[in-house]
């Protein structure tokens, strides 16, 4: 009988094709779905130049973060993981990104990974951001966190010692026996990770998901565009949009839950102004 994992609790009543579908693709990276996304920017753009009044560190990112966990909250169904074959349902949204600490070729990156809470409005999670960054650059040649300080003892051992931990990571992730200090230090373990490929230049790309941890949504979103499109009178209508792709891992949840999550990280972004309330309270509004 499977446990209760570090990060997430055993999903039970699963359609059976769900159900099947971790035995038939065991591994995360034959299972990926690629999607495009085009976000509307018409209503975010002033959205943010108003709200910098307010919260002057918001950008682009923390919208397309705040986006899509809301989505998560609302179906949870796209929050899940596969472990030793198991379906798990994950109690928290994590969300992990790179960050560079200096624009050059051989800059140093670090990772965050901010945890967001249902009572989280936009302005608590730029402040979770804010200061997860601020620690990530403290140091531009130290250690920034844990993870960074991990990476760094492995890159001075003998390669053969890190080839032997790194298996043995493998094999206590894929059984759900990986320690919990394992699975809150580094970024592989999280609902999503979400990359700006923009902010360097580039358009939008699609990322591949990582065999090891438990990421089932990879999200990346690249320079901003203009798009022509006719209105439903003929004309030539000009829009700002961000492009994005979505990886997912297909075995988690059906197509359908998928498609109300992106409709719901689209409603954030036609009406921005719902997530300066957390989820919290617009389910209380509702009800």
């Amino acid at each position: 009988m499977r446990k209760k994992v570090y990060d997430g609790t055993l999903v039970k009543a699963l359609d059976p094709v769900v159900f099947l579908m971790p035995f038939i693709m065991p591994r995360r990276c034959d299972s990926e779905v690629f999607v495009n996304l085009e976000l509307d920017l018409t209503k975010v753009e002033p959205f943010l130049k108003e709200q910098k009044k307010n919260i002057p560190d918001l950008t682009l990112y923390h919208i397309v973060f705040a986006a899509i966990t809301r989505a998560a909250f609302e179906y949870p169904q796209i929050n899940r993981f596969i472990v030793d074959g198991g379906i798990y349902q994950r109690d928290h949204v994590k969300v992990s990104m790179m960050v560079k600490k200096e624009f050059a070729i051989d800059g140093k990156e670090s990772s965050i990974f901010p945890c967001f809470e249902k009572s989280d409005t936009l302005e608590d999670m730029v402040r979770k951001c804010r200061e997860l960054t601020e620690e990530a650059f403290a140091d531009t040649k130290g250690d920034s966190n844990d993870f960074d300080a991990l990476m760094k003892i492995l890159n001075v051992v003998p390669s053969f010692a890190t080839k032997a931990f790194i298996d043995l990571m493998f094999w206590l992730d894929g059984h759900g026996r990986l320690p919990k200090v394992l699975t809150t230090l580094q970024p592989f373990h999280s609902s999503f990770f979400v990359t700006n490929v923009g902010s360097i230049g580039l358009p939008v790309i699609f990322h591949h998901l990582y065999q090891f941890g438990t990421v089932s949504g990879f999200i990346s979103f690249g320079r901003k565009e203009w798009k022509l499109s006719l209105d439903k009178d003929g004309n030539v209508k000009k829009t700002k949009i961000l492009p994005a792709t979505f990886l997912a891992d297909s075995r988690i949840c059906d197509g359908y839950s998928y498609s109300c999550a992106f409709r719901a990280i689209k409603k954030c972004f036609d009406h921005p102004e719902v997530l300066l309330k957390s989820f919290d309270e617009l389910q209380k509004e509702k009800a």
